[in-house]
């Protein structure tokens, strides 16, 4: 997955976006990079603009001023090299589990041994063993966001980009996702760029903390995350240096929801 084209995965260079008709831009003048090959998580008030950095760094929607580079280059339709996760699975219903992971490798015309032996080592990774065969109905929340992350990762993109990857999951199942992508990503060693209103899994699974105000969303600051790869959340928790950054990572959401409030 990783790549040395070019240092940075993913630019934004003063980008303002602004939907027809709105009162106010969605985000307005966001400026910051993201190396390759290390992860980013974007927090914030919901409604700042969150997804909506997501969907530009995907070419889903273009800035109104400014400009999104990726690889170097500007971004100027789908970014075909980017996997995105949104927040619900979007697994396809019509399909087994087997079918949903190696879709891409389907539609890059990858040969049907090499593309089945990729789909095996995957379903395993995933901890999908014995449900290759089974369809999205016949899964948990879980195993469904573990098919979808499966599927994004197997045909080894440039870049992940994943929208609340675990938000709607039980605490434990999210715990023990969180733990798993983490284990992945020490094996991959890619780029990924996640969007999140938990706190401590932005701490947990990133190198860098990207702070936005409420809308229109603008970057307050960028915090590196302290911890070497790799990581273990339980260790994590238990030290000095984690408390202390989620304090900082507390207090300016406290201080931007009193801003909100009193703007409202």
């Amino acid at each position: 997955m990783l790549s040395t084209s070019h240092p940075e995965a993913l630019r934004f260079d003063h980008v303002t976006l602004e939907f027809p008709g709105a009162h106010r831009p969605a985000i307005q003048d966001v400026s910051f990079q993201v190396e390759r090959g290390k992860v980013v998580a974007v927090i914030g008030p919901s409604g700042c603009g969150k997804s909506t950095i997501l969907n530009l760094a995907a070419g889903l929607l273009s800035p109104t001023r400014g400009e999104v580079y990726f690889d170097g280059l500007p971004v100027t339709g789908v970014n075909s090299k980017a996997a995105y996760v949104t927040q619900q699975a979007n697994l396809l219903p019509w399909l087994t589990v087997r079918a949903n992971i190696g879709l891409a490798l389907k539609f890059r015309k990858i040969p049907k041994d090499e593309r089945n032996e990729k789909i095996d080592h995957w379903i395993k990774t995933v901890g999908l063993t014995g449900f290759g065969n089974h369809f999205p109905r016949e899964l948990s929340g879980g195993m469904q966001k573990r098919c979808a992350i499966a599927r994004a990762l197997i045909y080894d993109p440039s870049i992940v980009l994943m929208d609340e990857p675990f938000g709607p999951l039980d605490a434990i199942t999210r715990l023990k996702l969180q733990q798993e992508l983490l284990n992945l990503w020490d094996e991959q060693r890619g780029t990924l760029v996640f969007v999140t209103h938990d706190l401590n899994e932005a701490i947990y699974l990133a190198d860098e903390v990207v702070v936005m105000s409420d809308g229109p969303g603008t970057i307050r600051r960028v915090l590196p995350v302290p911890f070497e790869r790799p990581r273990q959340i339980s260790s994590l928790v238990e030290s000095r240096e984690f408390a202390e950054l989620y304090n900082d990572l507390w207090s300016l959401f406290r201080s931007e929801l009193r801003t909100s409030e009193a703007t409202s």
